[in-house]
């Protein structure tokens, strides 16, 4: 058997993505795709085919490693987009050979924080990636609530809290000192690109909380989905309570009918925002940890 590592750039958009529908057959979810979602999901993510890597096997594509890199407060940090072998070659090495690969890359490129995320469940490359060096820093929780409101309010305010919101782009919350800079790929501002921050202020105008989060529309133009990627108010305040309340208000709307609410990949070490969400009626779906390499 024959292996050959090479860059995800030397392959078609087509190409790429059948690799990946191979190497993620019968996994904890449906990850197929097609040549146009791969391809976006490349530039939405912050995803490179210049450092992201292809295992082939005589001559045949049969996994890869995609990955990104991006400059996070001066830190050039990676992120793992994505390891996956075609079933027949699974239990080989071939998942130990492309991680090599990928950190060489890494090693390269001056990286010095490697990230990824893997199902709670997947044991198998859990320790693979243990096995490489990637320590598990968190739990990501995806918590959800698919039904609407009543007429109590959960993130209704206590009396005499004066606050208001800043309504903007994922941008506007870089320059926060509170900001989650380090928080998964996917939920950090440049990732997204469709989202919508809101800054909480106090009644001087400084920015004491925010929130990031996604609307998604139906063919009517309603909206059908909320996801919340990051919240935080803070660390100082002592009604940071009220704050994160004030903007999980703003975020998930309770007076609106929706069909559903949830988070993605959001911390479970943000105790504070995961109990207030917890009170209000989310409850977790599936899970996800979070590790990182120092390179």
């Amino acid at each position: 058997m024959v292996i050959v590592i090479k860059r995800l750039s030397t392959c078609t958009f087509s190409e790429a993505a059948e690799i990946w529908n191979k190497g993620f057959e019968g996994y904890f979810v449906d990850a197929t795709t097609t040549d146009e979602r791969f391809a976006a999901r490349l530039g939405m993510e912050g995803l490179s085919p210049s450092l992201s890597v292809v295992a082939y096997v005589d001559d045949e594509p049969v996994g890869m490693v995609l990955t990104g890199i991006r400059n996070i407060q001066g830190k050039k940090v990676a992120w793992n987009g994505g390891t996956c072998i075609a079933t027949a070659y699974r239990g080989q090495g071939l998942g130990k050979i492309l991680m090599k690969a990928v950190l060489q890359v890494y090693e390269e490129e001056g990286v010095e924080w490697g990230t990824l995320e893997a199902f709670r469940e997947n044991e198998k490359a859990i320790a693979l990636y243990k096995a490489m060096g990637y320590d598990i820093v968190d739990r990501l929780l995806f918590l959800q609530r698919t039904e609407a409101f009543d007429r109590t309010n959960p993130f209704s305010q206590a009396e005499g809290a004066q606050y208001r919101y800043a309504s903007g782009v994922p941008a506007d919350v870089q320059g926060l000192s509170f900001y989650q800079a380090m928080a998964p790929w996917q939920t950090q501002w440049a990732g997204l690109r469709d989202g919508q921050s809101v800054l909480v202020k106090d009644q001087a105008g400084e920015a004491i909380g925010y929130a990031l989060y996604r609307r998604a529309f139906d063919p009517a133009g309603a909206v059908s989905a909320i996801t919340l990627f990051q919240c935080a108010a803070a660390p100082e305040r002592e009604d940071a309570d009220e704050i994160i309340r004030f903007a999980l208000n703003h975020v998930f709307e309770p007076e609106r009918e929706v069909a559903k609410r949830g988070t993605f990949n959001f911390p479970a070490g943000q105790e504070r925002v995961v109990r207030i969400l917890e009170e209000a009626g989310f409850s977790p779906s599936i899970e996800q940890v979070y590790m990182m390499k120092k390179m």
